[in-house]
């Protein structure tokens, strides 16, 4: 990635001060973008495959003010990481959200990790409802605080599994440290945007998390977790309101919202 190419970046993301592989900056870069690059599925929803050509994935989320899902979020992330010093690898995660934390998943969610000062560290900007605002140890089981929700990295027998804490503990995703190559991202994300009870399929899916509160929006309610616990709901009844929460909320522009309304009408 180009030096110009990261200082857009950064502007993208509101991003100030100095640049180098400190734990520092990864801990700024790391709550800045997912703040203001919302997770999105328009173009799996509306019949694309979302490219993962850098290129692409920079016009889209960078240039024009899009969003992404987990495969476009965290590729990015991971040139920006790079192109700044740091040592990070591709990862896949086996997705259990909201069931048992052995259940049976394909390897479908993108994640990173990152060597910094001796330790490994998990960083992920992609997944969305319950996404990562700072980096987590990788080694260590106890739990962890970020500005948005307590975690937890359990391990044995050489699996990982990313829980957060919601009254009680509940498993994200489950992975183990695996050579990723970009066939294994192809396919899953090609299964992803085309699997017709694919979720990214049937469902618009946004969200965004900031200083305050994690924003999500699916099956038109709008959902506000505070920070404090508190939680609000509002219903989104029809597209004039769904467009004005893009906007006011997840950020988009006209550019994304247009190709919606090919797809759902005005």
């Amino acid at each position: 990635m180009e030096q110009s190419e990261v200082e857009k970046y950064l502007e993208r993301i509101h991003y100030s001060g100095g640049i180098e592989a400190s734990m520092e900056v990864l801990k700024k870069i790391h709550q800045l973008h997912p703040k203001y690059i919302p997770f999105e599925n328009i173009d799996s929803y509306t019949g694309k495959v979302p490219s993962l050509k850098l290129d692409d994935i920079f016009t889209k989320l960078v240039l024009e003010s899009r969003g992404g899902y987990c495969y476009e979020q965290n590729l990015l992330l991971r040139e920006v990481l790079n192109s700044i010093g740091f040592s990070v690898e591709l990862q896949l995660g086996r997705v259990v959200w909201k069931r048992d934390e052995n259940s049976s998943a394909s390897r479908t969610h993108l994640l990173l990790t990152v060597d910094i000062q001796g330790e490994k560290y998990l960083i992920d900007c992609g997944f969305g409802i319950v996404t990562l605002t700072a980096p987590l140890l990788l080694n260590i089981e106890d739990s962890q605080e970020t500005p948005n929700g307590l975690f937890k990295i359990s391990h044995k027998n050489g699996t990982y599994i990313l829980w957060t804490w919601k009254e009680k503990w509940l498993p994200i995703y489950r992975f183990a440290l695996e050579q990723v190559e970009m066939a294994d991202l192809e396919m899953a994300n090609w299964y992803l945007s085309n699997f017709p009870e694919s979720n990214f399929k049937k469902n618009l899916v946004f969200s965004k998390v900031d200083e305050k509160a994690r924003y999500t929006y699916n099956d038109h309610i709008l959902n506000i977790r505070w920070n404090d616990g508190i939680k609000e709901s509002v219903s989104v009844e029809n597209n004039a309101q769904l467009f004005e929460v893009l906007q006011d909320i997840f950020g988009l522009k006209e550019n994304a919202i247009e190709i919606l309304k090919k797809e759902i009408g005005d």
